[in-house]
């Protein structure tokens, strides 16, 4: 089974795109999400579980003009815990994976776990290279679809062909 990435330039739609297979598939779905918090010139990311709101206690980066801190400790602690507790519904969501994971080791280890399972992985993959996305880009059981502004209506139909080949 091919487990199904999309990946793109920032705001082509991708997470719209997987956004809108949920809302016509009717699959239910678990998974991790990572989200900005912006605060005037300061930004926040949080990752959270499918379907839950962020806290503070899940921040995995700050950024502002004078600060960029990545906090690797909390994605491989409670990142690599909502990934251990993923795969107990139809499809797993992954959105977005990225580069700020590179020094997570525990987190990238249940990535992989999840990507060896039978359980369908629908994710986001940064548009970036660095050898954890490279890996799993490069990973035999998983596609990669691009999202451009161009094809962005059409993804959510592909994605359900996609899974509905493996059905």
């Amino acid at each position: 089974m091919k487990h199904l990435f999309l990946t793109g330039a920032i705001q082509t739609g991708k997470t719209t795109a997987v956004e809108r297979f949920l809302a016509q598939s009717g699959l239910a779905a678990d998974g991790v999400l990572t989200r900005f918090d912006s605060r005037g010139e300061s930004r926040t990311l949080f990752i959270h579980r499918f379907g839950g709101a962020p806290d503070e206690k899940q921040a995995v980066a700050r950024m502002s003009p004078e600060l960029f801190e990545v906090y690797p400790e909390v994605f491989d602690g409670f990142g690599a815990e909502l990934l251990r507790g993923c795969g107990r519904r139809e499809l797993i969501i992954l959105d977005e994976l990225g580069v700020m994971e590179e020094r997570a080791p525990a987190f990238k280890a249940e990535v992989f776990r999840l990507l060896g399972g039978t359980v369908p992985v629908l994710g986001v993959l940064k548009l970036a290279d660095c050898p954890f996305l490279d890996a799993v880009r490069g990973s035999e059981n998983v596609r990669m679809i691009t999202v451009t502004l161009e094809n962005r209506d059409a993804v959510p139909e592909l994605i359900a062909a996609h899974f509905a080949e493996k059905a």
